[in-house]
């Protein structure tokens, strides 16, 4: 019986993991949740080259169960539980950036644990420590989530609070009535996003209107903005519509008065008068 399961999951494994495969290549989604685009996104190449692998790895374990002798099945094993650690590793990095994971993911890792077990219950004992240790530190890394910075309209400040220029910057809101909600600099969402957009200096203010974007980044800059007072919109006939301009996100980096951003150590900071904070 055990080498018939030997056999029979593995092949059920390929058949999953190859029909999955054609329906990808037909444009067909097997599983349209978050975490599985999730999943293809993270990758840095195209995820089907993932079940590619996947299903050498099943053929893999299909040739070696039917293959009899120690040394087929010690290969047989090692397989199993280098397929196993490997998923686990994909699902807990997707468990981590995204609560929702993978279902067709979900269903291989079932597969290769269930394999696993029937080849050695012994080794599928001593791998769940092995499993337990990699979903404890992918929980413990502090890798950005899957989530928005930016929710509904209003003033968004990315600022630290051992940031001079950053104290400065909300004593001055603060004193003026300026609504504003705090990003920790330290949060790893806010320092890719800087990030992708080459900005090196905090604080950072984000003005969020509908669908557009005022990056300011600096504390003077920032003083500057919101000490000028808005223009009053005119008002429009309903006979001549306003022109409205494709909405695109503006971006101000011309301030460069802030501290250095560090995800690591955002302490060191110049003052104006030049001494390190």
């Amino acid at each position: 019986m055990k080498q018939k399961l030997k056999i029979f999951l593995p092949l059920l494994l390929l058949l999953y993991i190859g029909i999955e495969t054609y329906l990808k290549t037909q444009g067909i989604e097997a599983c349209s949740t978050t975490g599985c685009k999730l999943a293809g996104q993270l990758l840095k190449f195209d995820s089907i080259y993932l079940n590619y692998l996947g299903m050498l790895g099943a053929a893999t374990l299909l040739i070696l169960g039917v293959l009899r002798g120690e040394l087929f099945n010690k290969l047989y094993i090692i397989t199993a539980s280098a397929m196993v650690i490997f998923e686990s590793l994909l699902i807990a990095s997707q468990i981590n950036i995204n609560p929702e994971p993978c279902i067709f993911c979900l269903g291989v890792y079932t597969f290769l644990l269930l394999i696993l077990f029937v080849a050695s219950p012994k080794v599928f004992g001593f791998s769940i420590p092995a499993i337990a240790a990699v979903f404890i530190a992918f929980s413990f890394l502090s890798i950005p989530k899957n989530k928005s910075l930016i929710n509904g309209d209003g003033l968004y400040l990315i600022a630290s609070k051992t940031c001079p220029h950053c104290k400065k910057t909300k004593a001055f809101l603060n004193k003026n009535g300026i609504k504003y909600k705090v990003i920790k600099a330290n949060d790893p969402n806010a320092w890719y996003f800087a990030k992708s957009l080459n900005i090196s200096k905090i604080p950072i203010a984000i003005e969020a209107k509908g669908e557009k974007y005022n990056i300011i980044v600096g504390d003077k800059a920032i003083i500057e903005k919101f000490s000028k007072k808005e223009p009053k919109e005119k008002t429009q006939t309903p006979s001549a519509p306003a022109y409205e301009e494709p909405l695109k996100p503006k971006i101000n980096l011309s301030g460069d008065e802030g501290c250095s951003y560090s995800i690591i150590n955002d302490s060191s900071c110049e003052s104006e008068d030049g001494t390190t904070k």
